[in-house]
């Protein structure tokens, strides 16, 4: 391998990490792999090409539509249910068979991990944490324990999956309500008690695991040498890092900066060029509760389209604000310093240029500044240039949802 790019969200997610990807992946697709760095089946990376092809990905890499093949990297957690949805869909839908390889000991999420989720964030009322309700933080927590883990090569043996998926029901799903939640599971509303004792869930679940590794193969992370380029396709947004305590308990189980891709590159004794895109839409974002520094009453700019982030149960309505350059700024130097070991060129991608009014709104140094459209960019430009703790090598903005190019100012 040659070449490896990072995309990274800068933000609480939804930047356009997908566009971005996808218009690397499809430099040289023949030569190129798309690695999953973190998340899961919560990820939603939206893709449309110049013919008119759209899918939001959340299990396959963004760059499937270039015709890249998606590795599943260590750090990402395999649902197996919402992984055959989305295969299915793509096969009917593009007319697409996508390649993807597995690391494996990636965590496998089960039904029971996203019926915890969904029962205790429907049970936070107003206090809910905004989670998008597949388990993610479970199966992290039910993976601790090694005879509750299920990873990919679990589901290679049928009878010790069966006997795993035993314990979990009868065990782990009692303990983890009663430890952590202090419920116990023969007094819950019948809706909820019936999906944990559900006698369907082991045998679907195995049916699910023998569909997964027929459409896979297993793989480490020497997969990556294979390859010339590989573009790896961070998940949520710097601001929901596990260790961005400022956002806390909003935030996500998982590294969401270049830390994962940083780690494999080691792995692999990787000695060639990097580069990192950080990710930011021209105004913010948030899906989900949590504190929203610069949040506006509905959207600050009259032209914003978004089609992919429709409200759901969990996650609610897609929030708007003004750029916050203070937290992005913060963001930045922050995934820069636990991470300084990585000598990378730096860039910055900025979307939905097009969706902005003539005059654009943006907060630095606690104060809101107002600047015409024109000079937006030179502005934020002048502003990463001068506060980050490294060199920021290019700037580009992005215009548009269909695939197009990387517009460097």
């Amino acid at each position: 391998m040659r070449k490896a790019y990072a995309v990274i969200g800068s933000n609480w997610g939804d930047e356009g990490k997908g566009n971005v990807t996808d218009i690397l992946c499809s430099k040289e697709p023949l030569k190129t792999i798309n690695v999953r760095i973190n998340g899961g089946a919560q990820a939603s990376h939206t893709v449309v090409t110049q013919d008119g092809k759209r899918h939001a990905f959340s299990h396959f890499g963004s760059g499937t539509f270039a015709g890249a093949p998606t590795y599943l990297s260590k750090e990402f957690i395999v649902n197996l249910f919402s992984f055959d949805i989305e295969r299915c869909k793509i096969a009917e839908e593009f007319a697409i068979t996508p390649v993807v390889c597995v690391n494996p000991e990636c965590r496998v999420t089960t039904f029971w991990d996203m019926n915890i989720n969904q029962m205790i964030e429907t049970m936070r009322g107003e206090n809910r944490h905004g989670s998008c309700g597949f388990g993610i933080n479970e199966t992290v927590h039910r993976s601790k324990y090694d005879d509750y883990k299920i990873t990919v090569m679990d589901l290679f043996s049928e009878n010790e999956l069966r006997k795993k998926l035993e314990r979990i029901q009868r065990d782990y799903v009692p303990m983890r309500l009663k430890n952590k939640y202090n419920l116990i599971l023969d007094e819950l509303p019948e809706k909820f008690a019936k999906s944990f004792k559900d006698s369907e869930t082991i045998p679907m679940t195995i049916e699910m695991a023998k569909r997964f590794i027929e459409n896979v193969s297993v793989m480490d992370d020497c997969i990556l040498n294979r390859f010339d380029i590989a573009v790896f396709e961070g998940a949520q947004g710097l601001l929901l890092d596990q260790g961005f305590e400022k956002f806390w308990p909003n935030v996500t189980t998982s590294n969401t900066g270049v830390r994962n891709m940083v780690d494999i590159l080691k792995n692999i004794k990787f000695d060639g060029e990097v580069e990192v895109y950080n990710v930011s839409r021209c105004y913010a974002t948030r899906h989900g509760r949590g504190r929203f520094p610069t949040e506006t009453d509905g959207k600050p700019y009259k032209n914003i389209i978004d089609l992919t982030n429709i409200p759901n149960e969990f996650q609610e309505h897609l929030r708007f604000g003004i750029l916050d350059m203070d937290l992005l700024l913060e963001a930045l130097n922050g995934d820069y310093n636990k991470n300084s070991e990585l000598i990378a060129k730096r860039n910055m991608v900025f979307t939905c240029f097009d969706q902005l009014d003539d005059m654009v709104f943006y907060k630095f140094n606690g104060k809101k500044i107002t600047v015409s459209k024109q000079n937006f960019l030179e502005e934020i430009k002048r502003i990463l240039c001068e506060n980050t703790a490294y060199l920021v090598s290019d700037i580009y903005v992005t215009q548009g949802e269909a695939r197009d190019k990387l517009i460097k100012i």
